[in-house]
């Protein structure tokens, strides 16, 4: 897809959602949060994810004019409120929010409360890796799964636990993590694993905003809220950011050695959007109920 294709869907996605109620510049943020998903294969939540979202609006699920509030604030760390809303504007405003923090103090993190899902975590942490820093996103999910764990135990968390990114040879790199994978580029944790990753993952989100944990929330997508943790790690504060670059080359250039490319596809690594046939289908339909015209032939 071209940049003027990009563009156009992007038009095409923020009418959809001002139509809704959101607010012009949040609806923005939302739809280019959902082009950055599709642009980094993690389809499920990108585009094809709108029908959905709406659908949440429509039912009262989702604020679509829901407005964030500071809990509390400290120079390096903010406790949000989302009261309800797109979890998509909550989630960038809070990264946007540590990235700045993180250029003067070098660590900063943002922790969001009574949110709505999110997407795909790696594209928040790729935000930050885009400036030159280290990007952490935890998201609890609105969903449990049931995961085997060690020695047949069941350990219930949710399905997205975190996911981190790095700025890499002029670019990012990034690896999301789930419990339960349901894409291709998803790494799944180990079942010995998930006991303590879950562990980890419940505390930073719902243990911190004091929220239900994974195993309470038994009313499926859209009808429990959910949480994000937020962190950046600027190392131009540490031993430097040519230092970083030069450590991760040579980390690179030895996993690539022993068989391990960094360039493939559950790296996060952008490639061009392309739309499913039941993705644009299923748009366009959603642009005819709301009157709003879809910008390709």
């Amino acid at each position: 897809m071209t940049n003027s294709d990009c563009t156009k869907l992007r038009t095409f996605l923020t009418s959809i959602l001002v139509n809704k109620g959101m607010y012009a510049f949040e609806a923005e943020l939302a739809a280019e949060r959902l082009l950055d998903a599709d642009r980094l294969k993690k389809c499920t939540e990108g585009c094809a994810s709108l029908p959905r979202h709406v659908n949440a609006m429509d039912t009262g699920d989702i604020d679509p004019r829901a407005i964030s509030i500071q809990v509390s604030n400290t120079p390096a760390i903010s406790f949000v409120d989302a009261n309800e809303g797109l979890g998509h504007v909550a989630a960038t405003k809070g990264m946007d929010l540590a990235i700045e923090r993180a250029k003067e103090l070098g660590l900063a993190i943002v922790v969001v409360s009574n949110s709505q899902a999110l997407g795909s975590p790696l594209v928040y942490a790729r935000l930050a890796a885009l400036k030159g820093m280290i990007g952490l996103c935890v998201t609890s999910t609105s969903g449990v799964s049931h995961v085997e764990a060690f020695e047949s135990d069941q350990a219930i968390f949710g399905r997205q636990p975190f996911a981190y990114a790095l700025p890499y040879q002029g670019n990012t790199i990034g690896f999301e993590f789930a419990f339960e994978a349901e894409h291709d580029n998803e790494i799944l944790i180990p079942a010995e694993l998930s006991g303590p990753f879950g562990l980890l993952h419940a505390v930073l989100t719902c243990g911190l905003t004091g929220q239900k944990m994974p195993v309470e929330k038994k009313r499926g997508p859209s009808l429990e809220r959910t949480e994000h943790f937020l962190m950046v790690i600027n190392p131009a504060s540490f031993a430097g950011s040519d230092t970083l670059e030069k450590k991760l080359s040579d980390l690179g250039a030895h996993i690539e050695d022993n068989g391990r490319a960094l360039d493939s596809h559950e790296t996060g690594i952008e490639t061009d959007i392309k739309l499913t046939p039941e993705t644009i289908e299923a748009l366009k339909e959603l642009g005819t109920k709301l009157k709003i015209e879809w910008p390709f032939d």
